[in-house]
């Protein structure tokens, strides 16, 4: 019958409890071994991990953070990466974008005009050593005819066979009357770019003439006339509006000072005409929040902005090295820069009601660095609120059982393992970036549960064990205590290390760090902490003051009242209100509302990632990007066709195939505008043919290409596309073209709202020409893509992450567990936690980013834990199951509550933050901790008494553990009958410890009790 009784294994199950008992015995084994060690020789042990730190922390001198935006997100072997990474090396970019936003209730006005021409002059004045903004920035020809006339376009050829000029000037004087007095541009706007290098008069002319004498006076006259054009810095600024001629002078400050509202409006309505480059430019695409009367004409508007370009000295950046890491910018340029910036911030003298928002190209990588210590004050108050709880939670109410120093090396223990943990992610070279700065706070979260552990592991021991010298008694608790915080350290590593096999460097680096931290801290705990425990269980048994530990308290008894827990006594009522089938039915029904918001709200989730979202958001260029996007949103993305050196000539048909492709019907959701080269070259060379052989014939003859192509990008309809070849050499006009090494064609896409509709017109533009079959390789390239190809990568990184951390966390819960049902429920609250987390993301306005994802991925080892020790707890408990339910609730879930409760003290501060990071860390773990906690609390616990292993199911557990069950994981028993033996044995072998130290023990020991209040319990 006995034999009956007794279900048979099956081999899968035999393999699982032999891994079990092998894993847990072995780590038995070796930290009854530790425990004795360690508090026989607690200063050495000390020493030993000081030195640890320091030489681990020297790897800190490797330190550094990463401030390029493309090398936190894409990954390193993709294709969108070593496009960026070949253009960046081969093709450097030589301009630098910077703006300046002025807002006002109306800008305007004169007050706000004059503030920005104020500004605009104060530029000129700046300088570098010798050089000044007019020798930095980009210089650009103004469209104006030379002041000399004719005369100035006088060009002395190195090869001219005779010392005469080439040309009398005079027979070109009737020319010169009819050039300045040609009429109305009909062409429109758009046609001539500032950065046009192209003669024209200072009245806009007929771009039919113009093309005509280009091809009729080219190339002596015409590139004379080109190159004795004057120039300015280039900007889009609206006091161009008052220029005098191509510059700002004397002139110009009389026009600025004398103006009134009325005149401003008048100009910006009916006289687009820039005084600075004397061409058309529409200055109503740089005013925000406009308003207009019934005419449709601007009578006000909320915000301005003025643009302007420096350039970086390549040839200083090859020779010398970049002057910050993660752009290529000369040191000259980079301290410019900063000139500029203090410079532009400069607000003191402005009028009341202006202000500006200022964006210098440098300001967004110098905001990526120099977070390390970002809001470094809100990690001190997190300390410090830990610190107090850990004190209270392991003090007891009198002087010397209090534990302030023993707390203070807890939280050091912590400190420790985040030094040696980064010193070795550094040592190895691994980057940290903005995101890395929710680390400190997960590992004091983390970190500090440990201590708990240990802390009431010992406490029971002293209450329910036999007396033994002190070495076996930390041996004996680090037996229990160790393996519990080390199989819930790995599943935290495991969830860790999961996260970091993916292709996102900075997601890989965040992951890293915090896996090495988490379990240096974890190392450093069971033995840094444990040597203190064991000279500050020594101070205890000396009757020594807790916080003077040189004074010594005679005739010591500890208080009855310290003795409680209320904390206990409520959950043993709440354990026997969930063995009722009503609050049962209650506790399904609310947590099928929780998944079905859930699941609702994670199918309503979106992807999106912003790079904006990881600056400080108090920095200048963070409070920018806020005010553009508010008042100068955005029409449609751009972005460029690159091209690689191609024989132009032979496939010319190609790139016409690959525009038609992108302009096609299909297209139109997708693609806004496309300004190819191509059409403009074929009209202008089929105009001035003098054969009637056909365009294709014609620039097959390579002479007759080379040729044309400089004079189309020197003409005027041509030479807006200049800026989008790179040549072999420099291209001069005149001389046939050089080699093109790379083209580009522009684009811009419609305005997307979502990551379901961008990246897939991303792709579509990536399969269109990577499907255009020439010689060499093409690409799309755009500054957002970056974002979408981040979006486009991190939802499937999500879900292959986390699942696979929840498999290789199953696999560990099995092993330790040792039941497949209890393994099965634990990953079941894992799961449900997981989707409500995603779900109420969505609800609660977070989106999927890289901080989201980080928190998510680990979010799976950080549920374990609130669920992994009430599983346990039923599994080696006795008697039915509603009994061993309501045992797990008073005896344990207040420990997993204080857990909780301890994680969200870490990050309470948090809730003050202003940055998009820590406020969706805030977020996403205080929901991970509600939902946990639910459902480890009150889902688990009802599904057990529904559908938890029966007694023949543990009967098996119990014949194979040889070991019997003690220190609170069986049902309470009572040790009155031993009591006194106990303290008289305990109290010899102090005795003899302390004589043996060369010290005298009190003769008055009290029992050292401490109240579940830990969030871990010894898993054996």
């Amino acid at each position: 019958m006995e034999k009956k009784e007794e279900p048979q294994l099956t081999g899968l199950q035999k393999v699982v409890r032999a891994c079990q008992y092998g894993v847990i015995s072995s780590l038995e084994r070796f930290f009854t071994w530790y425990g004795c060690l360690v508090a026989t020789y607690p200063k050495t042990a000390i020493v030993c991990c000081i030195l640890a730190t320091l030489g681990g922390g020297l790897g800190l001198l490797r330190f550094y953070e990463e401030g390029d935006a493309a090398a936190l997100v894409i990954p390193t072997y993709s294709e969108f990466r070593r496009n960026i990474d070949w253009l960046d090396n081969n093709f450097p970019r030589e301009v630098r974008v910077h703006s300046i936003v002025y807002t006002a209730e109306n800008v305007l006005t004169p007050k706000v005009i004059r503030t920005i021409y104020r500004q605009r002059r104060a530029l000129d004045e700046l300088a570098i050593g010798e050089k000044t903004f007019e020798d930095l920035c980009i210089q650009v020809p103004i469209l104006k005819f030379p002041d000399e006339g004719f005369s100035a376009c006088n060009r002395k050829e190195e090869k001219a066979s005779t010392v005469d000029s080439w040309a009398d000037f005079d027979d070109f004087a009737e020319f010169d009357e009819e050039f300045e007095s040609f009429g109305e541009n009909e062409t429109g706007d758009g046609l001539f770019a500032p950065l046009l290098g192209l003669l024209m008069p200072q009245t806009d002319v007929n771009i039919d003439v113009l093309e005509n004498w280009s091809d009729e006076f080219y190339p002596d006259l015409y590139c004379g006339c080109v190159e004795a054009t004057e120039t300015a810095c280039f900007e889009q600024n609206i006091v161009e509006l008052w220029g005098d001629q191509g510059s700002y002078n004397e002139v110009s400050d009389i026009k600025i000072a004398g103006l009134t509202e009325k005149e401003i409006l008048d100009t910006i309505n009916n006289k687009n005409v820039s005084q600075i480059f004397l061409k058309d430019f529409n200055f109503k695409d740089l005013l925000g929040d406009v308003k207009r009367n019934s005419k449709g004409e601007i009578i006000s508007a909320g915000a301005v902005e003025m643009k302007f370009f420096t350039t970086v000295n390549i040839t200083a950046v090859k020779l010398y090295g970049t002057a910050t890491r993660g752009e290529k910018i000369d040191m000259e340029s980079f301290n410019f820069e900063g000139l500029m910036i203090d410079l532009l911030k400069d607000r003191s003298w402005f009028p009341a009601g202006v202000t500006s928002y200022v964006n210098c190209q440098r300001q967004f990588f110098d905001s990526f660095v120099g977070q390390t210590f970002k809001d470094a004050d809100k990690l001190g108050g997190g300390y410090i609120l830990v610190f107090i709880y850990v004190n209270v939670m392991l003090s007891k109410m009198n002087f010397v059982e209090q534990r302030i120093w023993l707390s203070v090396i807890g939280i050091m223990s912590v400190v420790m393992g985040m030094i040696l943990g980064y010193g070795l992610c550094s040592l190895f070279g691994l980057f940290y970036s903005a995101a890395h700065t929710v680390i400190p706070f997960i590992l004091l979260g983390i970190g500090i549960d440990n201590i708990f552990v240990i802390t009431q592991t010992f406490n029971t021991l002293e209450t329910t064990s036999t007396p033994a010298p002190l070495a076996e008694r930390f041996g004996q608790t680090m037996k229990h205590a160790g393996v519990a915080v080390s199989v819930t350290t790995f599943t935290d590593v495991i969830a860790f290390f999961v996260g970091s096999n993916t292709v996102l460097p900075g997601l890989q680096s965040f992951c890293i760090y915090a896996a090495v931290a988490i379990f240096a801290i974890y190392a450093l705990q069971v033995t840094h902490f444990v040597a203190w425990f064991s000279l500050d269980v020594r101070r205890q048994n000396a009757h020594r003051d807790g916080c003077l530990c040189c004074y010594t308290h005679k005739n010591f008894k500890s208080y009855e009242f310290s003795k409680g827990s209320l904390l206990n006594k409520a959950f043993a009522y709440i354990g026997v209100l969930i063995t009722k089938k009503l609050v049962q039915a209650l506790i399904l029904i609310l947590t099928a509302g929780f998944l079905v918001g859930g699941i609702w709200g994670a199918l309503s989730l979106t992807q999106e990632y912003q790079p904006e979202w990881l600056l400080p958001p108090e920095s200048e260029i963070a409070k920018w990007f806020s005010i553009k996007e508010q008042y100068f949103p955005s029409n449609g993305e751009p972005g460029f066709i690159m091209i690689k050196q191609i024989d132009i000539a032979r496939e010319f048909g190609e790139i016409e195939h690959l525009v038609d492709q992108l302009a096609a019907p299909d297209q139109k959701w997708n693609i806004e505008k496309i300004s190819p080269w191509h059409p403009a070259f074929r009209d202008y060379v089929n105009k001035f043919k003098k054969t009637n052989d056909s365009f294709e014939t014609l620039i097959r003859n390579e002479t007759y290409f080379r040729d044309k192509f400089t004079q189309f990008l020197y003409s005027p309809r041509g030479g807006i596309f200049q800026p989008n070849f790179w040549f072999s050499e420099p291209l001069k006009c005149g001389e046939p073209a050089p080699d093109v090494l790379l083209q580009a064609i522009s684009y811009s896409h419609k305005r997307f709202e979502r990551s379901g509709q961008w990246i897939p017109a991303m792709r579509k533009v990536q399969q269109v020409v990577k499907d255009t079959p020439f010689s060499n390789s093409s690409f799309p390239i755009a500054l957002t893509y970056i974002n979408w190809e981040t979006d486009a990568i991190v939802g499937i990184e999500l879900i292959r992450n986390m699942g696979i951390a929840m498999i290789c966390i199953f696999i560990t819960t099995l092993m330790t567990l040792g039941s497949w049902r209890g393994s099965v429920f634990v990953m079941m609250c894992v799961l449900f936690t997981s989707i409500d987390v995603a779900g109420f993301m969505h609800w609660w306005g977070l989106t999927i980013d890289i901080t989201s994802m980080n928190v998510l991925i680990i979010s799976v080892g950080l549920c374990v834990d609130f669920c992994a020790h009430i599983v346990h707890g039923f599994l080696t408990g006795h008697g039915n199951k509603e009994e061993r339910v309501m045992y797990i609730m008073e005896n344990i879930a207040p420990a997993v509550l204080n857990g909780g409760f301890s994680s969200l003290l870490a990050l309470s501060l948090l809730v003050t933050s202003k940055s998009h990071i820590f406020v969706s860390f805030f977020k996403i773990f205080f929901m991970i901790c509600v939902f946990g906690l639910f459902h480890g609390l009150v889902l688990l616990p009802a599904v057990l008494c529904l559908v938890g292993p029966t007694d023949e199911e543990t009967k098996v557990k119990q014949k194979i553990e040889t070991k019997p069950q003690e220190n609170g994981h069986g049902p309470k028993t009572t040790h009155s009958n031993d009591s006194e033996k106990y303290l008289r044995e305990n109290e010899q072998n102090l005795q003899t410890e302390y004589q043996e130290l060369g010290e005298t023990l009190a003769s008055e020991v009290t029992e050292s009790l401490l109240e579940n209040n830990l969030r871990e319990t010894a898993i054996v």
